[in-house]
């Protein structure tokens, strides 16, 4: 028997985070087709809602510059498969304080532009594997900046992506009811899960080592394209994935690893989490909707704070590396 879920258009977008993501002036196909919309300054808007140790305070997150560890994993840290080495994309920048060690989401400049993609992706089930395949363009109503990034953008003074936006086909072959491995798994450059609205989700860093989030410059929903033209994001995907968390209601499914577990929201229970409140790999077991019942099962948690989506495959991954073109 064969379940199938097909998001082509209407996946919502967040209510909570964001002013400048969701126009539809343009709709891209191959390449970027629009004029640049909104203002200079920054949309990322922090929720009001209290994390486990206080307030959330977007403004003073952790950066996780140079965090991770090629011999294994530890809370707020990424276990590597390679060893990062480099200078960061943006050195310096206002919203970020390197002395203290942290950095602004509200301060942070974003890509302008809104985009809109004629993007794919499918997720179906049959017997005990999850596949999942598309496009790698986003679904509507999710819309991206304008790639390369213009001389005219304000963004462009702290970097000059020179990279477009362009399909890329993928199919992913993902256990349906991952399990824990003995031991858990480093994460490759490259692809480390997917959206359900067809985006492909990175680590943390920039190639350098680097808080990618904080560091590059992305598009109001903190993805943006690599030199193989994938769009694609390190930070929270929380960001225009249709995450309707609340004091009242759990974060849904906004995703997928490639050892197959699911990646929510951080709302839970009435509070944001964060890494404090995940283990190393940046997961948690909690009840939530999993194959269209409430099961009590391990997932990954997208918070605010680094390293935001995982921190290392807790179970068996398949092999990753850039989608096929």
């Amino acid at each position: 028997m064969v379940r199938q879920r097909r998001f082509i258009a209407g996946v919502a977008s967040t209510l909570l985070l964001l002013n400048g993501c969701g126009g539809a002036n343009a709709v891209g196909t191959s390449a970027v087709q629009a004029e640049s919309t909104g203002s200079a300054g920054a949309p990322y808007l922090c929720p009001a809602g209290l994390t486990s140790s206080g307030p959330l305070n977007c403004t003073q997150l952790p950066l996780g510059d140079r965090k991770f560890s090629t011999s294994g994993p530890s809370i707020g840290n990424v276990y590597s498969c390679v060893q990062l080495s480099g200078k960061p994309v943006v050195q310096s920048a206002p919203w970020i304080d390197a002395k203290n060690g942290t950095w602004s989401l509200p301060a942070k400049l974003a890509v302008r532009g809104a985009v809109k993609w004629a993007g794919s992706v499918s997720v179906s089930v049959s017997g005990s594997t999850r596949t999942v395949s598309g496009n790698a363009l986003p679904v509507a109503p999710y819309a991206t900046g304008i790639y390369p990034i213009s001389p005219s953008d304000p963004a462009y003074q702290y970097d000059r992506n020179p990279n477009s936006i362009e399909a890329h086909t993928f199919s992913y072959a993902l256990p349906a009811n991952p399990a824990p491995a003995a031991i858990p798994s480093c994460l490759s450059p490259g692809p480390i899960g997917v959206t359900i609205s067809g985006i492909t989700i990175y680590d943390a860093f920039d190639a350098a080592g680097y808080d990618g989030a904080a560091r590059e410059l992305q598009d109001g929903c903190l993805g943006h394209p690599d030199p193989s033209d994938t769009y694609h994001i390190h930070g929270s995907i929380s960001f225009c994935s249709g995450d309707t968390g609340s004091l009242a209601q759990n974060s849904p499914l906004l995703g997928y690893a490639l050892d197959g577990f699911g990646i929510y929201g951080p709302w839970y229970g009435g509070k944001i989490l964060t890494s404090a409140d995940l283990d190393q790999c940046h997961g948690t077991t909690s009840t939530v909707e999993w194959n269209g019942r409430q099961v009590d099962i391990y997932h990954y948690v997208a918070t605010y704070d680094f390293p935001y989506s995982l921190g290392c495959y807790a179970g068996t991954p398949i092999q990753s590396g850039p989608p096929p073109t």
